[in-house]
């Protein structure tokens, strides 16, 4: 899939020698970002998690924010291919079943993607830029017009954008929960979803 943001690492490699070089250095940031946070990671703890010299991590990334905007890169493809078959569906799930099914999809790429929910503690210039959050708004304003044809693409945006903010509360907050009652909190957020649709999606 194309790449959703305009920043590229330094060196952008072409063989496939390179391209997994990247892939190991990207699996070791988010390893690192995941177990120390945000804040406590450092090139040379991701270089040495991946086993290479922090010389070969500076030649594809500068920085820290440059692996940050990499892997939100890769959250967001992955996220997409989360949510085909969403798209698939869309136009025959009722509320309930698309409410929940929007969360649970949520849920578990967080929770098979642990820096994934650390990067929501980056500080702003780190954390997902709009053109991710422009191309999931989209992405979600086409559920939307599947299962209502009729609803204007301005419209099924503005719900996009808010259900969007339900989502990034989930995320947030999913951390924070412990795991015997994050399923009751998952319940909740469900509730509030499919209460807000119901009232919108007409």
């Amino acid at each position: 899939m194309p790449s959703h943001l305009p920043d590229r690492p330094r060196r952008v490699p072409r063989q496939q020698r390179g391209e997994r070089r990247v892939a190991e250095l990207l699996d070791a940031a988010a390893a690192v970002i995941a177990k120390a946070g945000y804040e406590a990671a450092t090139m040379s703890g991701i270089a040495a998690r991946a086993g290479a010299s922090i010389g070969s991590l500076y030649q594809f990334f500068p920085n820290k924010l440059s692996i940050t905007r990499a892997l939100w890169n890769r959250y967001a493809d992955q996220f997409e291919d989360v949510w085909a078959p969403l798209e698939r569906d869309a136009g025959t799930l009722s509320l309930e079943r698309l409410s929940g099914r929007l969360i649970d999809s949520t849920v578990r790429f967080a929770e098979n993607h642990p820096a994934f929910l650390a990067l929501f503690d980056a500080p702003a210039s780190a954390r997902s830029p709009v053109e991710v959050r422009n191309v999931f708004r989209r992405r979600l304003a086409g559920f939307f017009i599947a299962g209502h044809p009729r609803m204007s693409k301005p419209k099924a945006l503005r719900l996009a954008t808010v259900v969007l903010e339900i989502v990034k509360a989930l995320n947030r907050l999913y951390p924070e929960i412990h795991p015997t009652q994050r399923s009751k909190y998952v319940r909740e957020f469900k509730m509030v979803l499919l209460s807000y649709l119901s009232a919108r999606h007409t």
